[in-house]
């Protein structure tokens, strides 16, 4: 098992280790700075000068310690973990105790979801934004590989403490689920007590999210207007879409839409005042496709007479190798829906459509919170394969993870579900 506290392996080889106090001083402003921007600008704003502004300290001092913005990122990474490792260990050692912080699995995930709506919420919005960043290349996928061993290693433990049955083979489809209803709960703002309405009094996210129906309703998706002007309008905000889905939302200027659009250099911000609009447009599209996609694989397998886990592990398959990175970019704007509430409809109408598509693919009520289980099961399973890099032995036990949670669901028996 992993040593706990352990600086990351990554961090080590990137960012030089202080040797007094002033030093580390320095480092755990900068190391501050990372994570408070992730959490209120995302992953465009890490930036020497930016982290160095925030910080209070040199842009000579961030360069000495950190060679790199992907250094920044993992120390930020490494120290978010340490600390939320920590956490389970002593919760961990206080249920040993005899003085446990919460009794069961089902408490622990309402606490940490609670938490992330609470007092956690800058470091939750910031770790999501570095595993969504994970994604990206081979050193990413290292950190997200850490991260999760680590997490499984802890989690194992908890949940043999707890006495959970079959707690090796739960601990993946635990971690999943909770990754899920964080990437659920934070964009649609859910504040504590809504999320206890969902997971502990069972009231469908339909009911809960019954004030974004307005919104969901007015909400259109490009108004383009007839005509040429009309047609150059849709290009961009196509090409928009088209560079979002790339990977990086820093990418949209206005010169690198009108290349991909093929227009002239003025024509974007003829059509958009604001950058800041043109991007909202086409985030707001890019999930508006990001849904067709999903519900045109849920919706067909609905009626379909075959296990739901193999179908529900078929449609995970599917979307993680022909659309992973477009999907990332999807859970991105999901993400930016936290800072932007003009994106919180879009989210909203999703999740919302999920929940119901989900219902029917399980054959469960809507206002099941198993259906929300197994959905956010489905969205954090997503995001986990991603991250690591696509691993085939976690595809391959795609359909035996699905199996076991849908199986016990439908028995009323999910181990996620309060009793």
């Amino acid at each position: 098992m992993t040593t706990v506290g352990l600086t990351s392996r990554h961090r080590r080889a990137e960012a030089r280790v202080p040797r007094q106090g002033r030093s580390e001083d320095a480092i755990a402003k900068i190391a501050k700075a990372v994570i408070s921007l992730l959490a209120s600008e995302g992953q465009g704003a890490i930036t020497h000068r930016r982290v160095a502004e925030v910080a209070g300290v040199s842009v000579a001092a961030t360069t000495y310690y950190y060679s790199s913005k992907f250094a920044l990122i993992a120390d930020a990474q490494a120290r978010l973990l340490d600390a939320y490792v920590n956490a389970f260990v002593r919760a961990r050692e206080r249920h040993r105790a005899g003085e446990p912080v919460v009794a069961n699995l089902p408490a622990l995930v309402i606490k940490l979801l609670k938490n992330a709506a609470g007092r956690h919420g800058s470091e939750t919005l910031a770790w999501s934004e570095i595993m969504l960043d994970c994604t990206r290349d081979e050193r990413g996928h290292a950190l997200a590989k850490e991260w999760f061993s680590r997490m499984e290693n802890i989690w194992s433990e908890l949940l043999t403490e707890f006495g959970t049955p079959d707690a090796a083979a739960l601990v993946n489809p635990a971690i999943d689920t909770v990754v899920g209803l964080l990437f659920i709960t934070l964009p649609l703002q859910l504040s504590e007590e809504q999320i206890a309405l969902v997971l502990e009094e069972g009231q469908p996210l339909s009911s809960v999210c019954g004030h974004l129906r307005n919104d969901i309703e007015a909400r259109q998706s490009a108004n383009v207007e007839p005509g040429k002007s009309g047609d150059a309008r849709a290009r961009i905000v196509d090409a928009a879409v088209r560079l979002l889905e790339s990977g990086d939302a820093q990418a949209v200027t206005y010169g690198a839409v009108a290349r991909r659009a093929g227009l002239t250099n003025a024509a974007p911000a003829y059509h958009f005042a604001r950058i800041d609009e043109l991007s909202d447009l086409a985030q707001s599209e890019l999930l508006r496709r990001m849904k067709e996609r999903y519900e045109a694989m849920l919706i067909a397998a609905a009626g379909a007479d075959v296990p739901a886990g193999d179908l529900l592990a078929t449609i995970h398959v599917r979307s993680v190798l022909e659309d992973g990175t477009a999907n990332m970019a999807g859970h991105q704007a999901w993400l930016s829906a936290v800072r932007r509430s003009s994106l919180r409809a879009a989210v909203a109408d999703i999740v919302l459509a999920f929940e119901a598509d989900f219902a029917a693919l399980l054959g469960t009520p809507d206002t099941s919170r198993a259906t929300i289980l197994i959905m956010a099961q489905f969205v954090g399973r997503g995001l986990r394969i991603q991250a690591t890099g696509k691993p085939t032995v976690h595809m391959a036990c795609a359909r035996q993870e699905f199996e076991r949670t849908i199986g016990a669901a439908l028995r009323g028996q999910h181990p996620m579900l309060p009793e």
